[in-house]
């Protein structure tokens, strides 16, 4: 009896992780407009033009020389590469099928009915979906999945110390990679006193984890930062915490919902679920949620590693409901018909997938989130002196109008507290607002306009060179 429906199963589950998967790649497809992409394109395409690696800042006047610890370098490479091959096109590419990997490794983990499968891992796409955008840490997001599911299934831990060299290289996330091994490891010894008959098992798995996740922090050192990269991380947290990626997550928001619908539904199905309880996936969820209510860029780690283990729940339920019913027979359709339906169907969808990443990057979606005219105005007028501008649009600045130095951008570790405090007092027109521009020999600020600086330049002898909905440019009299 089983032979009959097996090959029919199969198919049913590969058409549903198909459409999944596909779903996925225009949920996440993004119009490039994150603004640190930017000085991570500008870097990229100044490192290959220079054929050397960025390590000092050479774009800025504020920090000119400093030592920048590049923990991006070979993202920013690829970044450019992809833009020279295809513009914004290949960046909208590049995020959509980061995404379809990340959640098409997940799939490969998740076992049961197709369909709680693929609403799990939709469900899971759309909580990362606030914070997935074109930068190298949606790389870092891939490598998670891909870090935790090797853990998982108990892979050898020799390959630890390679994958941690490389992530250095691309990403400063591999903090997170410690974090999910940590917990994994945490969860071992709570099964050391639980399950008896396997602890010399967990032991030895453990034992092995443990070394070579020590070699591993010895690998992290192989980039051309050496061993500044180990305090990347935390330098981050002390810098940027009124950056909004790492402030907490806005519930007023339905954009951060689904996070929460995935915490509720793993409390509803927690008494589903199978013995002896996954120990260490339950630490992991539970320490990136919190992670997530500190500062909500860590959403995206939280529905990756809560995927797989709300999957099992809910299709341990599913089983629980219906043990006591029996499948009534159903009658199939002819094998061409659902070839044919089926191919269909994927064609649609995968030709919906592309349509949409190609008019998600248009260069005009790209345009109007920018100061186009005010920057265009500076190109034709070519202002003389200092430039004071945005946060938001530091990045974006570099990349278009590279002529000007800038006062800051979005690379807080390296602008540092002092700096980045320096900006808010201006921008806020504290009382030292004045002698910072001063100071700087500041001649033109190009912000937007509902800053309270823009107010009392204008009391104070700046005129309004430019003005219109999203900046005003004031210059010095």
């Amino acid at each position: 009896m089983t032979s009959t429906h097996a090959p029919e199963e199969r198919t049913i589950e590969r058409l549903v992780r198909l459409i999944s998967i596909l779903l996925i790649f225009i949920l996440l497809t993004r119009t490039p407009v994150d603004a640190d992409l930017w000085w991570h394109l500008r870097a990229g395409q100044t490192m290959i033009e220079q054929g050397q690696i960025l390590l000092t800042d050479v774009f800025g006047y504020t920090r000119p020389g400093v030592t920048w610890v590049n923990a991006f370098w070979v993202s920013e490479i690829l970044l450019a590469a992809l833009y020279s091959l295809g513009g914004y096109f290949a960046l909208t590419m590049f995020v959509s099928f980061t995404g379809a990997a990340t959640f098409y490794l997940l799939s490969r983990r998740l076992n049961g009915n197709p369909f709680i499968n693929g609403f799990t891992l939709i469900l899971a796409a759309t909580a990362a979906a606030p914070i997935w955008g074109p930068r190298p840490q949606i790389l870092s997001f891939f490598i998670v999945a891909l870090l935790d599911t090797w853990l998982v299934n108990k892979r050898p831990h020799w390959w630890l110390p390679i994958l941690f060299a490389v992530w250095a290289n691309i990403h400063g996330g591999w903090i997170w990679g410690y974090l999910l091994i940590a917990a994994h490891i945490a969860g071992n010894l709570i099964s050391l006193f639980l399950q008896a008959d396997a602890r010399t098992e967990i032991w030895r798995e453990t034992r092995s984890l443990l070394s070579w996740s020590a070699l591993s922090a010895l690998a992290i050192g192989l980039n051309p930062n050496g061993i500044a990269i180990w305090a990347l991380p935390f330098q981050q947290v002390n810098v940027s915490m009124q950056i909004q990626e790492w402030l907490s997550p806005d519930f007023h928001g339905i954009d951060f919902h689904p996070f929460l619908w995935t915490l509720f539904l793993l409390l509803f199905l927690s008494p589903f679920a199978p013995k002896p309880p996954a120990w260490g996936q339950i630490i992991k969820i539970l320490g990136f949620s919190y992670l997530t209510f500190v500062a909500q860029r860590n959403v995206a780690i939280a529905a990756i590693v809560a995927a797989p283990l709300l999957a099992d729940w809910m299709n341990a339920a599913l089983q629980h409901l219906m043990k006591d019913s029996r499948p009534s027979p159903r009658r199939s359709l002819p094998l061409t018909l659902r070839t044919f339906i089926n191919a269909a169907l994927g064609f649609t969808l995968l030709a919906a997938a592309l349509g949409n990443a190609y008019l998600a990057s248009l260069p005009e979606k790209v345009d109007e989130n920018y100061p186009t005219a005010a920057i265009q105005w500076i190109k034709t007028n070519q202002p003389e002196g200092q430039m004071f501008n945005s946060y938001n649009w530091g990045g974006y600045l570099l990349w278009t109008l590279p002529e000007y130095p800038v006062f800051i951008d979005g690379r807080a570790d390296m602008y540092d507290e002092e700096l980045i405090q320096q900006w808010q007092n201006v921008v806020s027109a504290e009382a030292n607002a004045l002698s910072i521009l001063d100071e700087w020999n500041v001649n033109f600020i190009l912000l937007e306009p509902h800053w309270s600086i823009v107010t009392v330049l204008q009391t104070h002898g700046w005129q309004t060179a430019f003005e219109d909905d999203k900046a005003v440019i004031l210059v010095r009299k």
